[in-house]
């Protein structure tokens, strides 16, 4: 008698309405729908904007300066947004303002100036030539030092207001950098008016730390203090501001879709030899942060099981199956789904010793793909993470290090976590095994979900399926990572990986790895026993399709 064991994704023929919520099982933590608020719903209005070309932003005196493009000039308004002087600007196109606590501070589009000025009378009092241009951005930060932004320029420079010299340089999050301002706390904050985003820049690493949607198109104007993120849009003419330290640790939903998706599994004899026994396990879905599910149905007969992770499985039976018989099932989720992302602010992310007890138990031990204690996977922490000590910056450092090293090839198998970084190639669970290993051995908790995947259309099919992982940052919770769909060339891109995902899955698992019931499997499992010369034909694919929104 041969044995055979087949890691693919199964499903069902006979579909009856059978609920599979979980039973007896204790999902594995994460956070609920009730931790997500709505994007874009984060800034409120402060005035209208008394010009109709402003570029730059500054609060000053109570109020705000902005320059006009149109007047050349720097117009002064208060917080109702009455117009209450202005100042004549030192040349003929302005295009961004900063203030450094005595000084305004000016730069032109076309001659690559940078101006110094009294914001009393208006007079230049010191001039330096930007190190790069065009400049479309200004910020100073506690110091006095001044960050310098240029439109196509890949790096945002801090450079020494007494002459123009470029102190330091990180990476820019985009191309298109239309507007830059200092929070006091290392952190700058960036906007790219042609994406309608903001972004999060930690100064001292480089990394953008997360995005957030603009309240308009066209920002073009930056202002950060204790009242908050100000933003001035070009198009709008009008300020918006928002809490944007309120928003750590919280889960922001955008992009809500409606979908249906059913998981299909065959596991068909083709003889001469027969099938003597073996199951398909297939997990059950339950809601969570990117996805809120009416219902799930899937073919009867199963018993329904839980594994060591808390992990719903639904397991069928195969029996003896001789030749040209097969067994067929099939689960169904028909939910909302949303695009989900987590703000972080990794100064106040806690320490590693915060990471509860049974947690590390569960998510810091080792396993066969991931091999932590392994020389190899031991060096690459200590050469990746070097002295850091900040959880969200080891995960980070790890996450960037992954991008850098590892290409996507999905050539079948599933080698372990020393090999692919080795080798420098893999699939998406190749990836996610080696960034478990690798944040494990660094203290971090790890682990892998495994989901459906809409590709392309709202109707289409998927044969591939996709994995990622999930990491837990003390005083944060669990957020998801997803090393391969991070794999970018901008920071603006990477980030939106390291704390969030798309709206296109239907999450099915989550493990820590080598499951009693689905091994290293996800969505689905299939396991057989066959006598004799017995060919076996196991499939197993994913369809998604569009379903009417929910009744209220």
């Amino acid at each position: 008698m041969k044995k055979h064991r087949i890691v693919l994704y199964s499903l069902i023929l006979s579909l009856l309405a059978v609920s599979a919520r979980a039973g007896e099982c204790d999902p594995p933590p994460l956070f609920s729908s009730a931790d997500c608020m709505v994007a874009g719903e984060q800034f409120s209005p402060v005035t209208d904007l008394p010009t109709e070309f402003s570029t730059g932003l500054v609060a000053i005196g109570g109020g705000f300066a902005v320059t006009d493009r149109h007047e050349d000039a720097i117009v002064f308004f208060d917080r109702t947004g009455r117009r209450t002087r202005s100042l004549e600007y030192p040349s003929y196109e302005p295009s961004a303002l900063a203030f450094d606590g005595k000084r305004l501070v000016a730069a032109d589009l076309s001659n690559g100036k940078i101006y110094f000025l009294d914001p009393d009378t208006g007079e230049c009092v010191h001039t330096i030539d930007s190190p790069i241009s065009p400049v479309t951005g200004l910020a100073c930060d506690t110091d006095g030092r001044l960050w310098v932004a240029a439109k196509g320029n890949e790096e945002l420079q801090l450079v020494d207001p007494a002459d123009g010299t470029t102190l330091a340089s990180i990476q820019a999050p985009t191309a298109r950098v239309t507007a830059l301002a200092y929070d006091g706390d290392g952190y700058l904050w960036v906007a790219d008016a042609s994406r309608d985003m903001l972004y999060l820049v930690d100064i001292d690493s480089g990394y953008t730390i997360f995005q957030l949607d603009a309240p308009g198109p066209v920002a073009n104007g930056l202002w950060y203090d204790d009242s908050g993120l100000f933003v001035s849009d070009y198009q709008l003419d009008r300020l918006f501001v928002a809490d944007v330290v309120a928003l750590n640790g919280r889960c922001l939903r955008s992009d809500e879709r409606r979908g249906k998706a059913t998981l299909y599994n065959e596991v068909q004899n083709l003889g001469p030899g027969r099938i003597t026994g073996g199951t398909i396990a297939v997990a059950v879905p339950v809601d969570g942060p990117n996805q809120e599910l009416d219902s799930v149905t899937m073919t009867e007969g199963a018993e329904r099981r839980c594994d060591q992770w808390g992990q719903d499985v639904a397991v069928y039976e195969l029996g003896e199956l001789p030749p040209g018989k097969s067994l067929k099932v099939e689960l169904t989720g028909i939910g909302t789904f949303y695009r989900i992302s987590w703000k972080i602010y990794p100064h106040l992310v806690g320490p590693l010793s915060e990471i509860p007890e049974e947690i590390a138990r569960d998510y810091l031990a080792d396993a066969d793909k991931y091999r932590i204690h392994s020389d190899y996977i031991q060096g690459k922490v200590k050469e990746v993470v070097g002295e850091e000590t900040n959880p969200y910056f080891i995960a980070r450092r790890l996450y960037d290090f992954l991008i850098g090293r590892i290409n996507y090839q999905m050539v079948g198998g599933w080698d372990i976590a020393p090999t692919v970084i080795e080798r420098g190639t893999g699939s998406c669970s190749e990836y996610t095994f080696a960034y478990v290993s690798l944040c494990r051995a660094a203290g971090i908790p790890a682990r892998y979900v495994g989901s459906m995947v809409l590709r392309g259309e709202d109707a289409s099919v998927d044969t591939a399926y996709h994995r990622w992982a999930e990491i837990y940052l003390p005083r944060i919770g669990w957020i998801p990572v997803d090393v391969n769909a991070g794999d970018r060339k901008w920071q603006g891109d990477r980030c939106v990986s390291f704390g969030g995902i798309a709206n296109r899955f239907l999450i099915t698992t989550r493990g820590g790895g080598d499951s009693t019931l689905m091994h290293w499997g996800y969505n689905a499992e299939v396991d057989y026993r066959t006598e004799g010369k017995a060919n076996v034909r196991v499939e197993g694919f994913a369809e998604w399709d569009v379903v009417e929104k929910a009744s209220q």
